[in-house]
C-alpha cells in the first residue's frame, strides 16, 4: 500500500505526533504505511545525578530554551534510591495497554528500576520486586523497549537479565545455561524491534529471537589477529547492521544483520578511545548514522554492513567549553547530547554541528539522555 502523504488533510512533514505518538515511532496507520516526515520526537528526557530528571519540548529544545529538572522521587514512597544514588540510562517505549512509559535504571543494587507515563513531574515509581515479589538482582546497565517487550541487563551475578512486557512488572530470565555466560557484568544491548535482541558480555555477542524468553551464543568477537579485543561495552542497530564498540581499546565492529557471524576488521577511534564506548549511553544511531562521545571528542560515520565510512574521528566536540561528554541519543533527525556537568547540547546535521542547551542543568551530572521515539532508527 502506498505511503500516508496526509492525516486529516495535514501534510505528513507538518506533523509530530499521532494520537499522543512521535511520528517517527509510527509504524502503521489503520493498515497502511506510516509517514516517514515527521518531525521525530515531540519531547526529551535525561536523568543525572541524585535522582534529577531534566525534560524538555522539542520545540523548546530547538529554540535553546532552557530544561526544566526536578527530583525524581521527591514526595514519592518507598521503595527508592536514597538520595546519594544516581541514574545510570532511561529508556522510552511502551506500557501493557500499548500507552507511553519511561523506564530508568539506578546505581544502586535496592531499586534497581523506576517508571513514569507523565515525565514532566514527579515522583517516579521504583521497583526493586520481580513479577513473583522476589527481590530483583543487582543494578541494570542498560535497558531498551522493543516489539512491546523491554529487556534490561546489568550484574550478572546471579546470571539473570530482566524482561517486562508492560515496564512495571519485570521477571528474571535465568542464563546461567547458556554458552559462556560468567558473572562479568553486562552493558551492551541493541534490538532490532521485531523481536530479535542481542547483548555482549565480555567479547561474546548473544542473541534471542523469541524477544529476549531464551537466548544463546551468537558469535565471539576477535581482532584481526584473531585476539580478544575485550569487553563489547556498547551494541546499536540501525540500517540492518550491528555495531558493538569495544571499550578497552576504542574499536568499533559491524555486521551485516544478514550474516551476524561475519564481522569486519576493527575501526580504531582516535583521541576518545575506549572512554566512548565505557557506557551504552556513549553511542546512538539512526538511518545508517553513527555518532559516539566520550571525554571532550565526538566520531560520527555512516554504517552499511560490515563497510563504516567516517566523517569525523575524534574531533573536537564543540567549539564552546563543556563538561565531559556523558551520553548522547537521536530521534533521526535531531541528536541531543549531554555531560557531566549537566551541559545539553543539540544538532541537527548529523553530529556534525553542536548547539549549546541549557548549561549545568540541575546542577548535576546529567548520565542519559532519551526522546520519545521507539528504537531502532
Amino acid at each position: 500500500m502506498p505511503e500516508i502523504s496526509k492525516l486529516n488533510g495535514v501534510t505528513t512533514t507538518n506533523i509530530s505526533t499521532v494520537s499522543g505518538v512521535a511520528v517517527a515511532s509510527v509504524a502503521e496507520i489503520n493498515g497502511s504505511p506510516a509517514p516517514v516526515g515527521g518531525t521525530g520526537a515531540s519531547s526529551w528526557v535525561a536523568v543525572g545525578d541524585d535522582r534529577r530528571i531534566a525534560h524538555i519540548s522539542n520545540s523548546d529544545l530547538l529554540a535553546d530554551n532552557d530544561w526544566s529538572d526536578y527530583d525524581g522521587f521527591a514526595g514519592g514512597s518507598s521503595p527508592n534510591p536514597s538520595g546519594g544514588n544516581d541514574h545510570i540510562h532511561v529508556a522510552y517505549g511502551k506500557d501493557g495497554s500499548g500507552n507511553a512509559l519511561w523506564v530508568a535504571t539506578y546505581a544502586t543494587d535496592a531499586c534497581e528500576l523506576a517508571y513514569k507515563a507523565d515525565p514532566t513531574s514527579g515522583p517516579w515509581t521504583g521497583i526493586n520486586k520481580d513479577s513473583s515479589n522476589s527481590d530483583l538482582l543487582g543494578r541494570r546497565f542498560a535497558i531498551l523497549w522493543g516489539n512491546d517487550v523491554w529487556i534490561a541487563v546489568g550484574k550478572m551475578g546471579n546470571h539473570r537479565i530482566f524482561r517486562s512486557t508492560n515496564g512495571t512488572d519485570w521477571t528474571q530470565i535465568d542464563v546461567s545455561g547458556v554458552s559462556g555466560i560468567t558473572t562479568s557484568a553486562v552493558y551492551a544491548l541493541a534490538s532490532n524491534g521485531t523481536g530479535t535482541w542481542w547483548f555482549a558480555q565480555q567479547n561474546r555477542i548473544y542473541q534471542s529471537t523469541d524477544d529476549g524468553e531464551s537466548w544463546a551464543l551468537l558469535h565471539t568477537l576477535l581482532d584481526s589477529s584473531n585476539a580478544d579485543p575485550g569487553d563489547i561495552r556498547s551494541m546499536a542497530y540501525t540500517n540492518n547492521t550491528l555495531i558493538a564498540g569495544v571499550q578497552n581499546v576504542g574499536e568499533v565492529y559491524t555486521a551485516a544483520s544478514s550474516d551476524l557471524t561475519d564481522w569486519s576488521t576493527e575501526f580504531s577511534i582516535n583521541s576518545h578511545g575506549g572512554t566512548c564506548f565505557d557506557q551504552q549511553t556513549r553511542m546512538a544511531a539512526a538511518n545508517g548514522r553513527v555518532v559516539l562521545v566520550g571525554g571532550q571528542h565526538k566520531t560520527t560515520f555512516d554504517v552499511s554492513g560490515k563497510t563504516v565510512t567516517f566523517d569525523e574521528n575524534g574531533v573536537d566536540f564543540s567549539g564552546t567549553s563543556h563538561g565531559t561528554l556523558s551520553a548522547v541519543c537521536t530521534d533521526g533527525s535531531t541528536w541531543v547530547a549531554t555531560c557531566f556537568t549537566g551541559d545539553m547540547f543539540y544538532s541537527t546535521d548529523g553530529g556534525d554541528n553542536w548547539t549549546a542547551s541549557t548549561q549545568n542543568a540541575g546542577s548535576k551530572d546529567m548520565l542519559d539522555v532519551a526522546p520519545d521515539v521507539y528504537l531502532p532508527l
